[in-house]
């Protein structure tokens, strides 16, 4: 399981897998508490928390302080 670098959940879970040549290239995460989806080929800028501009951060325990959210069809 992957870390969301977005809200730091543990709650991801794998959406797509690229593969070449039957080999596995990159994986396409999605978290289920702030809805954020990443390729884990993106720059490390966008995809580890610790190198992630504190503005793109979101607290995953209060999400209601945010004026736009995703619905959460499904999840």
């Amino acid at each position: 399981m992957t870390s969301c670098p977005r809200c730091q959940s543990d709650n991801s879970r794998v959406e797509h897998e690229g593969r070449e040549n039957g080999a596995l290239v990159w994986t396409v995460h999605h978290c289920t508490v702030c809805r954020f989806t990443w390729r884990d080929t993106e720059p490390a800028a966008t995809i580890r928390y610790a190198e992630r501009d504190p503005f793109f951060r979101v607290d995953a325990s209060d999400l209601e302080k945010y004026p736009v959210q995703l619905p959460r069809a499904g999840y």
